[in-house]
């Protein structure tokens, strides 16, 4: 979802659970496939990476894609340089040190949001299909081998577009909907991702995330609401989970697959799978940037003790795979602090954690409503060079239901 507007960390163990605790350089990769009933994670997304988004990094996309609405438009306009810019890009955004800093602030879990074309090479698209794959894995190796931690990897945009949105494939897409050429695309997609994690040295430590966000609904006022997937778009997407669920029982029954609730509700999607069949876990969105919720950074903390407990009517387990800090009304640079500890206390407290929205941002230049930019509010690293959560902080998380 993060910044449409249409209208590094050290955690403390006493915020984790015992089966999240801070990873350290000594732990020893499990073996043992994830029961996400019994998680408790803590993460970050590793968004810019393989994804591709102006607000995350503006300096980049300036010097890279200049006034390109999103990265499909961008790699057409640079035609063969688009390849030279973008494996730069892979190799330098997210490395070894970023995997370290993460590590040492307690990050049990990295989503890893992926274009489709990061896995397969579709006729006629202009994402770039090179070698994101070698870096994934040096990456995901590291950060598993390191720091014993868990992986999701997000399929964030599918063929023909998701949502109509730069995230989804490029602004205006929507032709991943009803689609049965793009349909199969995506499913070879997910079979590579299968692939890439059955032939891991540790495939114990990945869930598969099948799409990210969709969205069949035009009105753009609706999405990040249940009405954004429409009657159609809810049986096809559901009909996709379902292809999705059988491929990765195919592969290893082993391998959870981490299914977006569609800004309905995991409640929803729940009735439509078997606790005793199917290994799922779900993904759910929680922001406080849009204007309708009215947070501001005084009272939203009431608003992550609500979010943080919706999701115990499912019957699956859910994950709250974005989140950042930015809310819509005054901006206060100084309850960053106290609003992080108590979100990612609560992720944990009443569900299978979280994975904060971004691990890197650099876009001191967007200004948000209140204090500061876009870096204060969604870069976990910005977190770490401030020091909040080192031991002796006097400012702690608030409690929900205290």
């Amino acid at each position: 979802m993060r910044v449409l507007d249409f209208t590094s960390l050290l955690l403390p163990l006493s915020l984790l659970s015992p089966t999240a605790a801070a990873p350290s350089s000594d732990s020893k990769p499990s073996t043992k496939y994830v029961n996400w009933r019994k998680a408790s994670f803590t993460g970050v997304n590793l968004g810019g990476w393989f994804v591709q988004e102006k607000f995350i990094d503006t300096t980049f996309w300036n010097a890279s894609f200049g006034s390109a609405p999103d990265e499909w438009t961008g790699c057409k306009n640079l035609g063969a340089q688009c390849g030279p810019v973008l494996e730069k890009r892979y190799s330098t955004f997210i490395t070894k040190d970023t995997i370290d800093t993460l590590g040492s602030s307690g990050v049990t879990i990295l989503r890893i949001p992926t274009t489709y074309a990061a896995w397969i090479s579709v006729p006629g698209s202009q994402l770039y299909h090179g070698n994101q794959l070698k870096y994934l894995r040096t990456i995901t190796n590291y950060a598993i081998n390191k720091y014993n931690m868990h992986i999701i990897l997000d399929l964030h945009s599918l063929p023909g577009g998701t949502n109509g949105l730069e995230i989804g494939e490029r602004f205006g897409g929507y032709d991943w909907f009803n689609s049965s050429s793009n349909l199969n695309y995506s499913l070879s997609t997910v079979s590579a991702v299968l692939n890439f994690i059955t032939t891991s040295k540790y495939p114990s430590h990945f869930t598969l995330e099948p799409i990210n966000e969709p969205s069949d609904n035009r009105d753009l006022s609706n999405f990040g609401t249940p009405n954004a997937l429409l009657p159609a778009g809810t049986e096809w997407v559901l009909n996709y989970y379902r292809s999705v669920l059988a491929l990765a029982k195919k592969a290893d029954k082993r391998i959870p697959v981490m299914l977006y609730d569609t800004f309905k509700s995991p409640e929803f999607w729940s009735q439509y799978f078997d606790p005793a069949k199917d290994n799922v876990v779900f993904d759910t969105h929680n922001y406080w940037f849009p204007a309708a919720r009215g947070a501001n950074s005084r009272n939203v903390t009431a608003l992550i003790c609500q979010d943080a407990q919706k999701p115990r009517a499912s019957k699956f387990p859910v994950f709250v795979g974005e989140w950042s800090l930015e809310v819509a009304f005054n901006n206060t640079l100084k309850l960053r602090e106290r609003n992080l500890k108590t979100a990612v206390k609560a992720w944990t407290q009443y569900g299978a954690g979280s994975a904060f929205w971004t691990a890197k941002v650099t876009s001191d230049d967007l200004l948000v409503p209140g204090e500061g930019s876009k870096t204060d509010y969604w870069s976990w690293v910005e977190f770490v060079r401030l020091g909040f959560f080192k031991e002796g902080r006097k400012v702690k998380a608030l409690t929900c239901g205290s």
